[in-house]
């Protein structure tokens, strides 16, 4: 289980972490505003992700509800799917404290059992329309990288994995989260599973599932542009003219996650017949001993490598076919 980070050092060189790792062009003297306040700062833009960020100290304060919060980092964040202006709008904020059990701000430090840091969020998010409470995003994000955690007080509670502070994509996975509060708060429905992979029980590290989330929607994106969605309607299933791609996906290698992956995929296509073309999707990287395995699979085996951010899937035309 992972657990929230308590300690003010170990929390000040994560959010410093933080800081080095995002990348972004810097934009200066921004006005920023929200609902009864605005300020002046430096914002970055991260252009290939549409968003922008800034950090910025909190000082404690007390609320108009008498409620205390102690002081605390803000990192601000913007949607920003063109470069900003002199004054901009902020989406949202993830605020984390400087240190202790501190669940009246909704940013956290998360460790798991190797000492790798995350960036995570309670999930409560309040929404800029009538009728959207604070919980509704919970159930907004529902394929979200949901975690349960563990903070030093000793009580248990869930949290969403936003990124994981090493990760070399975490500009990018900021941005998805960037992006879902933006359609949250603009009133936008839940973004419908598509049902190209088959489900595997979940095995997989927090690190790993925010990458398979990356994968997922690259996948996605590759397959629009080859015409094989149109409209409302999912154009995969073609009965008569052509097998329904199925897909499992790999996302980091792991032996048991291949086996699981495979097994999956081999029920699915003996289930589904003819109906169905099994693809299995799997890193680039050699698997050690499983990569002789691979070869010999019944069904295709498509490979993807990181360009930058984005997963690139190389023979995803032939097997599509």
């Amino acid at each position: 289980m992972l657990r929230a980070v308590g300690e003010p050092k170990r929390i000040d060189r994560a959010i410093r972490r933080l800081q080095g790792a995002l990348k972004g062009v810097p934009a200066r003297g921004v006005r920023l505003t929200w609902r009864g306040g605005e300020l002046s700062t430096t914002i970055h833009w991260a252009r290939d992700d549409h968003f922008w960020w800034a950090f910025e100290p909190r000082a404690a304060r007390e609320t108009a509800l008498g409620v205390t919060t102690g002081a605390r980092h803000a990192l601000l964040l913007g949607h920003a799917a063109h470069a900003p202006t002199k004054r901009e709008s902020i989406t949202c904020e993830i605020n984390l404290p400087l240190g202790g059990a501190d669940r009246k701000v909704a940013g956290i430090i998360a460790a798991d059992a190797e000492g790798a840091l995350y960036l995570a969020h309670s999930g409560r998010m309040g929404g800029a329309r009538p009728g959207q409470h604070k919980a509704g995003f919970r159930e907004f994000l529902a394929d979200g990288v949901w975690r349960p955690l563990l903070w030093p007080d000793g009580v248990e509670s869930e949290a969403l994995i936003v990124a994981p502070l090493d990760s070399p994509r975490l500009t990018r996975l900021l941005g998805q989260f960037v992006d879902s509060v933006h359609r949250y708060k603009s009133g936008d429905s839940p973004v419908a599973r598509t049902g190209l992979c088959v489900e595997t029980v979940s095995v997989d590290s927090a690190a790993a599932a925010c990458d398979r989330r990356l994968v997922d929607g690259a996948l996605h994106e590759e397959l629009v542009k080859r015409g094989l969605f149109g409209g409302t309607a999912d154009l995969f299933s073609l009965p008569g003219e052509r097998p329904q791609p199925l897909f499992a996906l790999v996302a980091d290698g792991r032996p048991e996650e291949l086996a699981l992956a495979v097994g999956a995929l081999s029920l699915a296509a003996a289930r589904g017949g003819r109906d169905v073309r099994p693809i299995l999707i799997a890193p680039a990287a050699p698997m050690g001993r499983d990569e002789i395995a691979l070869q010999a699979l019944p069904f295709t085996c498509v490979r993807f490598r990181w360009r930058g951010a984005r997963a690139i899937f190389d023979g995803l035309d032939d097997a599509l076919a």
